[in-house]
């Protein structure tokens, strides 16, 4: 008989080489090395966590961050008008809360408010304190400024007359009082952001000029305007346009505030204006 080749026993033992490679090699993809992880691991979900998680989580968080918005003026603010009593206040914050953006309301509009009576406010330690950790701050003010100035409300209705000098007139301390009042607001909070509502035309149709009164709201918006711009991260949220053919759709039974469809564009027209950080 003949012995077996050299080259036999080569070839077997090169065999069983590689099935004991392939053996440890299967045993280290079940098990995994020391310090890492193994095969089942890498493939559960529950155990990825990859940067993109960490920046998901943190955005849920911000979005979950309840902003103090703080309403100051006059019955605008108040939500004169509405049968719901909620106010331009009141639907921006429900459309806030459509998008996910929980926000807290202190209201302290005041039927009524003039601007002297909003300057004294503000400079209250009480107002100052509420405003210094507001998130956004908004203000509704000059319009019984200017009705006022000129009678009320069922006097310029009746007459259909409006005294310009004495409209004039409330417009310049008007604004020197709204200036006062964004520095006292900036004392208080030097960066939320501030809205201030412009005025519209409650009269249409009823003066006898309407196209001189329109003239002098126009101005009166305008003058507000220039204040107003003067502010870092202030704006003024026109109004006028959205009255403006509108008075009898918009307006509730008073001839002067608007109802609750008014109100709701209002507060759509803010929410437009808002800034990025608040949405």
């Amino acid at each position: 008989m003949k012995k077996p080749s050299w080259s036999w026993r080569i070839v077997s033992t090169l065999a069983l080489l590689s099935a004991l490679v392939f053996a440890g090699g299967f045993v280290m993809a079940i098990v995994g090395p020391q310090g890492t992880s193994s095969a089942a691991d890498l493939t559960d979900p529950s155990n990825d966590t990859t940067p993109q998680d960490a920046t998901t989580a943190a955005a849920s968080a911000v979005n979950t961050q309840t902003y103090p918005v703080v309403a100051l003026g006059d019955s605008l603010t108040k939500g004169v008008g509405d049968k719901n009593g909620k106010g331009y206040v009141g639907y921006l914050k429900d459309k806030l809360d459509k998008l996910g953006r929980k926000v807290s309301i202190q209201n302290l509009g005041v039927s009524g408010l003039e601007s002297p009576e909003l300057l004294k406010s503000v400079q209250s330690a009480g107002t100052q304190s509420i405003l210094k950790d507001a998130k956004l701050i908004l203000i509704s003010i000059g319009g019984n400024d200017m009705t006022h100035s000129v009678g009320d409300v069922s006097q310029i209705i009746t007459s259909g007359k409006v005294d310009e000098a004495k409209f004039l007139a409330a417009q310049d301390h008007y604004s020197k009082n709204l200036d006062g009042i964004l520095t006292s607001v900036r004392k208080a909070n030097p960066d939320a952001p501030i809205l201030v509502v412009g005025l519209y035309n409650p009269f249409e149709g009823v003066v006898e000029d309407p196209a001189r009164m329109n003239q002098l709201l126009d101005g009166w918006n305008e003058n507000e305007l220039a204040i107003v711009q003067k502010y870092p991260n202030a704006k003024v949220v026109p109004t006028f346009d959205i009255f403006e053919w509108n008075t009898d759709r918009l307006l509730s039974g008073d001839h002067f505030h608007p109802n609750e469809l008014g109100y709701d564009q209002m507060a759509e027209r803010m929410l437009q204006a808002l800034p990025k950080s608040i949405l």
